[in-house]
Protein backbone atom coordinates (compact mmCIF):
# COMPACT_ATOMS: atom_id res chain seq x y z
CA UNK A 1 0.00 0.00 0.00
CA UNK A 2 2.74 2.46 0.98
CA UNK A 3 4.67 1.88 -2.24
CA UNK A 4 1.58 2.59 -4.37
CA UNK A 5 0.74 5.67 -2.29
CA UNK A 6 4.21 7.15 -2.70
CA UNK A 7 4.24 6.37 -6.41
CA UNK A 8 0.86 8.05 -6.77
CA UNK A 9 2.05 11.09 -4.81
CA UNK A 10 5.13 11.47 -7.01
CA UNK A 11 3.26 11.30 -10.31
CA UNK A 12 0.44 13.49 -9.02
CA UNK A 13 2.99 15.99 -7.68
CA UNK A 14 4.63 16.34 -11.09
CA UNK A 15 1.31 16.98 -12.80
CA UNK A 16 -0.21 19.05 -10.01
CA UNK A 17 2.79 21.29 -9.40
CA UNK A 18 3.34 21.73 -13.10
CA UNK A 19 -0.32 22.65 -13.58
CA UNK A 20 -0.34 25.09 -10.67
CA UNK A 21 2.89 26.75 -11.82
CA UNK A 22 1.51 27.14 -15.35
CA UNK A 23 -1.80 28.45 -14.00
CA UNK A 24 0.00 30.92 -11.73
CA UNK A 25 2.29 32.17 -14.50
CA UNK A 26 -0.63 32.59 -16.89
CA UNK A 27 -2.60 34.39 -14.18
CA UNK A 28 0.30 36.77 -13.54
CA UNK A 29 0.56 37.62 -17.25
CA UNK A 30 -3.20 38.00 -17.75
CA UNK A 31 -3.55 40.10 -14.58
CA UNK A 32 -1.26 42.70 -16.15
CA UNK A 33 -3.28 42.69 -19.37
CA UNK A 34 -6.79 42.59 -17.90
CA UNK A 35 -8.52 44.58 -15.15
CA UNK A 36 -10.00 43.57 -11.78
CA UNK A 37 -13.40 44.24 -13.36
CA UNK A 38 -12.70 41.68 -16.12
CA UNK A 39 -11.73 39.13 -13.49
CA UNK A 40 -14.82 40.03 -11.48
CA UNK A 41 -17.09 39.19 -14.41
CA UNK A 42 -15.35 35.86 -15.01
CA UNK A 43 -15.37 35.10 -11.27
CA UNK A 44 -19.17 35.07 -11.37
CA UNK A 45 -19.47 32.68 -14.35
CA UNK A 46 -16.68 30.47 -13.00
CA UNK A 47 -18.70 29.86 -9.85
CA UNK A 48 -21.51 28.36 -11.92
CA UNK A 49 -19.00 26.47 -14.06
CA UNK A 50 -17.67 24.81 -10.90
CA UNK A 51 -21.18 23.80 -9.81
CA UNK A 52 -22.05 22.16 -13.12
CA UNK A 53 -18.64 20.49 -13.41
CA UNK A 54 -19.03 18.87 -10.00
CA UNK A 55 -21.09 16.13 -11.65
CA UNK A 56 -17.74 14.90 -12.95
CA UNK A 57 -15.15 14.06 -10.26
CA UNK A 58 -17.42 14.58 -7.24
CA UNK A 59 -20.40 12.72 -8.68
CA UNK A 60 -20.14 9.70 -10.94
CA UNK A 61 -16.35 9.79 -11.23
CA UNK A 62 -15.64 9.31 -7.53
CA UNK A 63 -18.32 6.63 -7.27
CA UNK A 64 -16.72 4.61 -10.09
CA UNK A 65 -13.32 4.76 -8.38
CA UNK A 66 -14.78 3.69 -5.04
CA UNK A 67 -16.88 0.78 -6.40
CA UNK A 68 -14.41 -1.96 -7.31
CA UNK A 69 -17.19 -4.37 -8.37
CA UNK A 70 -18.02 -2.53 -11.59
CA UNK A 71 -17.03 -4.44 -14.74
CA UNK A 72 -15.46 -2.91 -17.86
CA UNK A 73 -18.77 -3.31 -19.70
CA UNK A 74 -20.63 -1.49 -16.94
CA UNK A 75 -18.08 1.32 -17.00
CA UNK A 76 -18.63 1.70 -20.75
CA UNK A 77 -22.39 1.86 -20.15
CA UNK A 78 -21.87 4.58 -17.52
CA UNK A 79 -19.74 6.46 -20.03
CA UNK A 80 -22.61 6.36 -22.54
CA UNK A 81 -25.06 7.56 -19.89
CA UNK A 82 -22.65 10.38 -18.98
CA UNK A 83 -22.89 11.64 -22.58
CA UNK A 84 -26.58 12.34 -22.05
CA UNK A 85 -25.86 14.01 -18.71
CA UNK A 86 -23.10 16.14 -20.26
CA UNK A 87 -25.40 17.32 -23.06
CA UNK A 88 -28.23 18.22 -20.68
CA UNK A 89 -26.00 20.09 -18.24
CA UNK A 90 -24.16 22.02 -20.94
CA UNK A 91 -27.46 23.19 -22.49
CA UNK A 92 -28.82 24.18 -19.08
CA UNK A 93 -25.61 26.11 -18.41
CA UNK A 94 -25.92 28.00 -21.69
CA UNK A 95 -29.56 28.97 -21.12
CA UNK A 96 -28.72 29.88 -17.52
CA UNK A 97 -26.73 32.76 -18.98
CA UNK A 98 -30.00 34.54 -19.75
CA UNK A 99 -30.90 34.64 -16.06
CA UNK A 100 -27.37 35.74 -15.10
CA UNK A 101 -27.44 38.55 -17.66
CA UNK A 102 -30.75 39.77 -16.25
CA UNK A 103 -29.51 39.50 -12.66
CA UNK A 104 -26.33 41.50 -13.32
CA UNK A 105 -27.84 43.71 -16.04
CA UNK A 106 -25.11 42.85 -18.54
CA UNK A 107 -25.53 41.05 -21.88
CA UNK A 108 -21.92 39.83 -21.83
CA UNK A 109 -22.90 36.95 -19.54
CA UNK A 110 -25.03 35.36 -22.27
CA UNK A 111 -22.06 34.97 -24.60
CA UNK A 112 -19.69 33.90 -21.84
CA UNK A 113 -22.04 31.21 -20.53
CA UNK A 114 -22.64 29.70 -23.98
CA UNK A 115 -18.89 29.59 -24.67
CA UNK A 116 -18.25 27.96 -21.30
CA UNK A 117 -21.04 25.44 -21.91
CA UNK A 118 -18.42 23.56 -23.97
CA UNK A 119 -16.22 23.40 -20.88
CA UNK A 120 -19.18 22.06 -18.89
CA UNK A 121 -19.81 19.36 -21.49
CA UNK A 122 -16.25 18.04 -21.49
CA UNK A 123 -15.82 18.43 -17.72
CA UNK A 124 -18.75 16.07 -17.18
CA UNK A 125 -18.03 13.73 -20.11
CA UNK A 126 -14.45 13.16 -18.89
CA UNK A 127 -15.61 11.71 -15.55
CA UNK A 128 -15.74 8.02 -16.50
CA UNK A 129 -12.53 7.85 -18.59
CA UNK A 130 -10.61 9.63 -15.82
CA UNK A 131 -12.11 7.34 -13.16
CA UNK A 132 -11.11 4.29 -15.22
CA UNK A 133 -7.49 5.45 -15.25
CA UNK A 134 -7.60 6.19 -11.51
CA UNK A 135 -8.94 2.68 -10.80
CA UNK A 136 -5.84 1.31 -12.51
CA UNK A 137 -3.58 3.72 -10.56
CA UNK A 138 -2.50 5.45 -13.79
CA UNK A 139 -1.61 8.64 -11.93
CA UNK A 140 1.32 9.45 -14.20
CA UNK A 141 -0.78 9.35 -17.37
CA UNK A 142 -3.56 11.50 -15.90
CA UNK A 143 -1.28 14.21 -14.59
CA UNK A 144 0.95 14.38 -17.66
CA UNK A 145 -2.08 14.80 -19.90
CA UNK A 146 -3.57 17.43 -17.57
CA UNK A 147 -0.27 19.31 -17.63
CA UNK A 148 -0.16 19.34 -21.43
CA UNK A 149 -3.77 20.55 -21.55
CA UNK A 150 -2.98 23.37 -19.11
CA UNK A 151 -0.14 24.50 -21.38
CA UNK A 152 -2.47 24.58 -24.40
CA UNK A 153 -5.10 26.55 -22.47
CA UNK A 154 -2.58 28.97 -20.98
CA UNK A 155 -0.96 29.79 -24.32
CA UNK A 156 -4.42 30.33 -25.84
CA UNK A 157 -5.42 32.73 -23.06
CA UNK A 158 -2.24 34.81 -23.33
CA UNK A 159 -2.43 35.08 -27.13
CA UNK A 160 -6.08 36.14 -27.01
CA UNK A 161 -5.46 38.65 -24.20
CA UNK A 162 -2.61 40.25 -26.19
CA UNK A 163 -4.95 40.35 -29.20
CA UNK A 164 -7.49 42.41 -27.28
CA UNK A 165 -10.14 39.76 -26.56
CA UNK A 166 -10.41 40.98 -22.95
CA UNK A 167 -12.65 38.91 -20.72
CA UNK A 168 -13.19 36.34 -23.50
CA UNK A 169 -9.51 35.38 -23.30
CA UNK A 170 -10.12 33.94 -19.83
CA UNK A 171 -13.12 31.79 -20.76
CA UNK A 172 -11.66 30.53 -24.06
CA UNK A 173 -8.52 29.50 -22.19
CA UNK A 174 -10.71 27.35 -19.95
CA UNK A 175 -12.54 25.81 -22.93
CA UNK A 176 -9.27 24.84 -24.67
CA UNK A 177 -7.92 23.30 -21.46
CA UNK A 178 -11.00 21.16 -20.73
CA UNK A 179 -11.50 20.09 -24.36
CA UNK A 180 -7.91 18.97 -24.91
CA UNK A 181 -7.83 17.22 -21.53
CA UNK A 182 -10.93 15.21 -22.44
CA UNK A 183 -9.52 14.14 -25.80
CA UNK A 184 -6.27 12.94 -24.23
CA UNK A 185 -7.84 11.18 -21.21
CA UNK A 186 -10.54 9.52 -23.32
CA UNK A 187 -8.01 8.15 -25.82
CA UNK A 188 -5.72 6.58 -23.20
CA UNK A 189 -8.54 5.25 -20.98
CA UNK A 190 -9.88 2.84 -23.64
CA UNK A 191 -13.39 3.58 -22.38
CA UNK A 192 -15.81 3.66 -25.27
CA UNK A 193 -19.48 4.34 -25.99
CA UNK A 194 -21.91 1.42 -26.19
CA UNK A 195 -24.87 0.86 -28.51
CA UNK A 196 -27.05 -0.57 -25.79
CA UNK A 197 -27.51 0.87 -22.33
CA UNK A 198 -29.29 -0.03 -19.11
CA UNK A 199 -29.58 1.65 -15.75
CA UNK A 200 -28.25 -1.16 -13.56
CA UNK A 201 -24.68 0.24 -13.35
CA UNK A 202 -26.11 3.67 -12.47
CA UNK A 203 -28.17 2.12 -9.66
CA UNK A 204 -25.04 0.52 -8.21
CA UNK A 205 -23.31 3.87 -7.71
CA UNK A 206 -26.35 6.11 -7.13
CA UNK A 207 -26.33 6.26 -3.33
CA UNK A 208 -22.60 6.93 -3.02
CA UNK A 209 -22.63 9.36 -5.94
CA UNK A 210 -25.67 11.33 -4.71
CA UNK A 211 -24.36 11.85 -1.18
CA UNK A 212 -20.86 12.74 -2.34
CA UNK A 213 -22.19 15.09 -5.00
CA UNK A 214 -24.51 16.70 -2.47
CA UNK A 215 -21.59 17.43 -0.15
CA UNK A 216 -19.48 18.87 -2.97
CA UNK A 217 -22.31 21.09 -4.23
CA UNK A 218 -22.97 22.49 -0.77
CA UNK A 219 -19.27 22.97 -0.14
CA UNK A 220 -18.77 24.83 -3.41
CA UNK A 221 -21.85 27.01 -2.88
CA UNK A 222 -20.57 28.01 0.54
CA UNK A 223 -17.06 28.77 -0.71
CA UNK A 224 -18.05 30.49 -3.97
CA UNK A 225 -21.09 32.50 -2.92
CA UNK A 226 -18.95 35.52 -2.07
CA UNK A 227 -17.99 36.61 -5.63
CA UNK A 228 -21.61 36.23 -6.75
CA UNK A 229 -22.94 38.48 -3.97
CA UNK A 230 -20.02 40.90 -4.11
CA UNK A 231 -20.46 41.28 -7.87
CA UNK A 232 -24.18 41.95 -7.41
CA UNK A 233 -24.31 44.16 -4.31
CA UNK A 234 -20.85 45.75 -4.35
CA UNK A 235 -18.76 46.19 -7.53
CA UNK A 236 -17.21 43.94 -10.16
CA UNK A 237 -13.81 45.35 -9.13
CA UNK A 238 -14.48 44.24 -5.54
CA UNK A 239 -15.43 40.81 -6.88
CA UNK A 240 -12.23 40.68 -8.91
CA UNK A 241 -10.03 41.69 -5.97
CA UNK A 242 -11.73 39.20 -3.66
CA UNK A 243 -11.46 36.44 -6.25
CA UNK A 244 -7.77 37.19 -6.74
CA UNK A 245 -7.11 36.92 -2.98
CA UNK A 246 -9.23 33.79 -2.56
CA UNK A 247 -7.67 32.02 -5.55
CA UNK A 248 -4.20 32.73 -4.20
CA UNK A 249 -4.95 31.08 -0.85
CA UNK A 250 -6.21 28.03 -2.73
CA UNK A 251 -2.90 27.51 -4.54
CA UNK A 252 -1.21 25.88 -1.52
CA UNK A 253 -4.15 23.49 -1.18
CA UNK A 254 -4.00 22.69 -4.90
CA UNK A 255 -0.24 22.17 -4.82
CA UNK A 256 -0.03 20.06 -1.67
CA UNK A 257 -3.40 18.47 -0.94
CA UNK A 258 -4.13 18.24 -4.65
CA UNK A 259 -1.53 15.52 -4.92
CA UNK A 260 -2.79 13.67 -1.82
CA UNK A 261 -6.58 13.56 -2.12
CA UNK A 262 -6.74 12.08 -5.66
CA UNK A 263 -4.41 9.26 -4.58
CA UNK A 264 -6.00 8.36 -1.23
CA UNK A 265 -9.33 7.09 -2.55
CA UNK A 266 -8.05 4.80 -5.34
CA UNK A 267 -5.35 3.28 -3.11
CA UNK A 268 -7.02 3.11 0.31
CA UNK A 269 -10.47 2.05 -0.94
CA UNK A 270 -9.17 -1.54 -0.68
CA UNK A 271 -8.66 -1.00 3.07
CA UNK A 272 -12.07 0.49 3.87
CA UNK A 273 -12.65 -2.11 6.61
CA UNK A 274 -9.24 -1.54 8.22
CA UNK A 275 -9.91 1.69 10.13
CA UNK A 276 -6.62 1.57 12.01
CA UNK A 277 -4.54 1.52 8.82
CA UNK A 278 -6.55 4.36 7.29
CA UNK A 279 -6.26 6.37 10.52
CA UNK A 280 -2.48 5.88 10.67
CA UNK A 281 -2.08 7.09 7.08
CA UNK A 282 -4.35 10.08 7.72
CA UNK A 283 -2.50 11.20 10.87
CA UNK A 284 0.87 10.95 9.15
CA UNK A 285 -0.40 13.01 6.24
CA UNK A 286 -1.93 15.61 8.56
CA UNK A 287 1.37 15.82 10.43
CA UNK A 288 3.20 16.71 7.20
CA UNK A 289 0.36 19.01 6.13
CA UNK A 290 0.47 20.85 9.46
CA UNK A 291 4.22 21.42 9.16
CA UNK A 292 3.57 23.27 5.89
CA UNK A 293 0.09 24.78 6.34
CA UNK A 294 0.47 26.49 9.72
CA UNK A 295 3.72 28.35 8.89
CA UNK A 296 2.42 29.22 5.42
CA UNK A 297 -0.64 30.90 6.93
CA UNK A 298 1.65 33.15 8.96
CA UNK A 299 3.84 33.95 5.95
CA UNK A 300 0.85 35.00 3.82
CA UNK A 301 -0.47 37.23 6.59
CA UNK A 302 2.76 39.20 6.79
CA UNK A 303 3.72 39.16 3.09
CA UNK A 304 0.38 39.41 1.25
CA UNK A 305 0.66 43.06 0.24
CA UNK A 306 4.14 42.59 -1.23
CA UNK A 307 3.09 39.38 -3.03
CA UNK A 308 0.30 41.30 -4.78
CA UNK A 309 2.48 44.27 -5.75
CA UNK A 310 5.39 42.17 -7.03
CA UNK A 311 3.45 39.59 -9.04
CA UNK A 312 0.28 41.41 -10.10
CA UNK A 313 1.09 45.12 -10.11
CA UNK A 314 -0.32 48.18 -8.38
CA UNK A 315 -3.75 47.94 -10.03
CA UNK A 316 -4.40 44.95 -7.73
CA UNK A 317 -3.27 46.68 -4.54
CA UNK A 318 -6.80 46.46 -3.05
CA UNK A 319 -6.46 42.66 -3.00
CA UNK A 320 -3.52 42.85 -0.57
CA UNK A 321 -5.35 43.14 2.76
CA UNK A 322 -8.05 40.58 1.84
CA UNK A 323 -5.23 38.18 0.94
CA UNK A 324 -3.53 38.80 4.31
CA UNK A 325 -6.76 38.14 6.20
CA UNK A 326 -7.83 35.10 4.18
CA UNK A 327 -4.25 33.81 4.28
CA UNK A 328 -4.71 33.07 7.98
CA UNK A 329 -7.23 30.38 6.96
CA UNK A 330 -4.81 28.42 4.75
CA UNK A 331 -4.15 25.91 7.53
CA UNK A 332 -7.87 25.09 7.74
CA UNK A 333 -8.21 24.81 3.97
CA UNK A 334 -5.26 22.44 3.68
CA UNK A 335 -6.08 20.24 6.68
CA UNK A 336 -9.74 19.91 5.72
CA UNK A 337 -8.89 18.94 2.12
CA UNK A 338 -7.74 15.52 3.35
CA UNK A 339 -10.99 14.84 5.21
CA UNK A 340 -13.33 14.29 2.23
CA UNK A 341 -11.47 11.26 0.77
CA UNK A 342 -11.33 9.68 4.24
CA UNK A 343 -15.13 9.74 4.55
CA UNK A 344 -15.34 8.31 1.02
CA UNK A 345 -12.86 5.53 1.77
CA UNK A 346 -14.72 4.28 4.86
CA UNK A 347 -18.09 4.64 3.12
CA UNK A 348 -19.43 7.35 5.45
CA UNK A 349 -20.72 9.60 2.66
CA UNK A 350 -24.03 10.22 4.47
CA UNK A 351 -22.11 11.80 7.33
CA UNK A 352 -20.11 13.71 4.71
CA UNK A 353 -23.37 15.07 3.33
CA UNK A 354 -24.51 16.23 6.80
CA UNK A 355 -21.11 17.80 7.33
CA UNK A 356 -21.50 19.69 4.07
CA UNK A 357 -24.87 21.11 5.16
CA UNK A 358 -23.56 22.37 8.51
CA UNK A 359 -20.31 23.89 7.26
CA UNK A 360 -22.13 25.47 4.31
CA UNK A 361 -24.63 27.18 6.60
CA UNK A 362 -21.79 28.72 8.59
CA UNK A 363 -20.02 29.96 5.45
CA UNK A 364 -23.20 31.32 3.86
CA UNK A 365 -24.15 33.26 7.00
CA UNK A 366 -20.63 34.71 7.22
CA UNK A 367 -20.71 35.68 3.53
CA UNK A 368 -24.08 37.42 3.76
CA UNK A 369 -23.10 39.31 6.92
CA UNK A 370 -19.88 40.45 5.28
CA UNK A 371 -21.53 41.58 2.03
CA UNK A 372 -24.18 43.49 3.99
CA UNK A 373 -21.41 45.71 5.38
CA UNK A 374 -20.41 46.69 1.84
CA UNK A 375 -16.76 46.50 2.88
CA UNK A 376 -14.39 43.98 1.26
CA UNK A 377 -12.15 43.88 4.33
CA UNK A 378 -15.07 42.95 6.60
CA UNK A 379 -16.19 40.31 4.10
CA UNK A 380 -12.73 38.76 4.41
CA UNK A 381 -12.83 38.90 8.22
CA UNK A 382 -16.23 37.22 8.42
CA UNK A 383 -15.07 34.47 6.06
CA UNK A 384 -11.86 33.98 8.04
CA UNK A 385 -13.98 33.32 11.13
CA UNK A 386 -16.19 30.83 9.29
CA UNK A 387 -13.21 28.98 7.76
CA UNK A 388 -11.58 28.75 11.18
CA UNK A 389 -14.70 27.40 12.90
CA UNK A 390 -15.21 24.86 10.11
CA UNK A 391 -11.55 23.89 10.30
CA UNK A 392 -11.93 22.63 13.84
CA UNK A 393 -15.41 21.19 13.23
CA UNK A 394 -14.42 19.11 10.18
CA UNK A 395 -11.34 17.78 11.97
CA UNK A 396 -13.47 16.77 14.95
CA UNK A 397 -16.00 14.89 12.81
CA UNK A 398 -13.48 13.03 10.67
CA UNK A 399 -11.59 11.84 13.73
CA UNK A 400 -14.70 10.79 15.67
CA UNK A 401 -17.04 9.36 13.04
CA UNK A 402 -14.71 8.23 10.25
CA UNK A 403 -11.62 7.11 12.16
CA UNK A 404 -13.01 6.16 15.61
CA UNK A 405 -10.62 8.49 17.41
CA UNK A 406 -10.54 11.95 19.03
CA UNK A 407 -9.66 15.48 17.97
CA UNK A 408 -6.90 15.46 20.58
CA UNK A 409 -5.05 12.75 18.63
CA UNK A 410 -5.01 15.02 15.59
CA UNK A 411 -3.96 18.10 17.56
CA UNK A 412 -0.98 16.21 18.95
CA UNK A 413 0.43 15.56 15.47
CA UNK A 414 0.00 19.28 14.64
CA UNK A 415 2.05 20.49 17.62
CA UNK A 416 5.36 20.83 15.77
CA UNK A 417 3.76 22.85 12.96
CA UNK A 418 2.22 25.21 15.51
CA UNK A 419 5.58 25.76 17.24
CA UNK A 420 7.26 26.56 13.91
CA UNK A 421 4.51 28.99 12.88
CA UNK A 422 4.63 30.91 16.20
CA UNK A 423 8.41 31.37 16.00
CA UNK A 424 8.25 32.41 12.34
CA UNK A 425 5.47 34.87 13.14
CA UNK A 426 7.64 36.55 15.74
CA UNK A 427 10.61 36.75 13.35
CA UNK A 428 8.52 38.24 10.53
CA UNK A 429 6.89 40.70 12.94
CA UNK A 430 10.29 41.92 14.14
CA UNK A 431 11.42 42.40 10.54
CA UNK A 432 8.26 44.34 9.60
CA UNK A 433 8.73 46.65 12.58
CA UNK A 434 12.38 47.28 11.74
CA UNK A 435 11.60 47.76 8.02
CA UNK A 436 9.33 50.73 8.74
CA UNK A 437 12.34 53.04 8.93
CA UNK A 438 14.20 51.37 6.06
CA UNK A 439 13.43 52.39 2.49
CA UNK A 440 12.91 49.06 0.73
CA UNK A 441 10.68 48.32 -2.26
CA UNK A 442 8.16 45.48 -2.27
CA UNK A 443 10.47 43.12 -4.15
CA UNK A 444 13.27 43.52 -1.60
CA UNK A 445 10.87 43.09 1.30
CA UNK A 446 9.37 39.95 -0.23
CA UNK A 447 12.82 38.46 -0.83
CA UNK A 448 13.78 39.05 2.81
CA UNK A 449 10.44 37.60 3.97
CA UNK A 450 11.12 34.48 1.91
CA UNK A 451 14.64 34.16 3.30
CA UNK A 452 13.39 34.47 6.88
CA UNK A 453 10.62 31.97 6.21
CA UNK A 454 12.79 29.41 4.41
CA UNK A 455 15.87 29.56 6.63
CA UNK A 456 13.90 29.48 9.89
CA UNK A 457 11.73 26.64 8.58
CA UNK A 458 14.73 24.47 7.68
CA UNK A 459 16.48 25.25 10.98
CA UNK A 460 13.39 24.50 13.08
CA UNK A 461 12.66 21.29 11.18
CA UNK A 462 16.15 20.06 12.04
CA UNK A 463 16.07 21.27 15.67
CA UNK A 464 12.67 19.69 16.33
CA UNK A 465 13.82 16.37 14.88
CA UNK A 466 11.33 16.41 12.03
CA UNK A 467 13.82 15.41 9.33
CA UNK A 468 13.98 11.82 10.58
CA UNK A 469 10.17 11.65 10.83
CA UNK A 470 9.75 12.91 7.27
CA UNK A 471 12.31 10.41 5.95
CA UNK A 472 10.50 7.61 7.77
CA UNK A 473 7.13 8.62 6.31
CA UNK A 474 8.51 8.99 2.79
CA UNK A 475 10.48 5.75 2.83
CA UNK A 476 9.08 2.96 0.64
CA UNK A 477 9.43 0.32 3.35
Amino acid sequence: MKRILLSGFVYTALGRYGGVVISLLVDIVLSRLLTPSDYGIVAVVNVFLIFFSLFSDSGIGTAVVQNRLLTKKEINILFTLSLVLALVLSLLFGFFGIAISFLYNSAVYKSLMWILSLAVFFSVFIAIPKAALLRDNKFGVINLLSLISSIFGGITGIILAYSGFGVFALVLSTVVTTTSNFVFIWYFSHVRLTRKINLNPARKIFSFSANNLGFSLLNQIAHNLAPILIGKFMTTSDAGNYNKAYRLILYPTAMFNGLIAPVLLPVLSKYHNDIKSVRDVYLKLQHITGLIALPLSIFLFFSADDVIKVFYGTRWVDAGLPLAILGLSVWAQMLNANAEPIFQIVGKVKILMKLGVRTSVINVIATILGVLTGNLILVSIFLLMSFTINGFYVSYLVMKYALDSTLWQLLKVLKQGLIISVIQGLLLLLFKISAINIKLNSLNILIIDLLIFTMSFILLIVVLGEMSNIKKILSRN
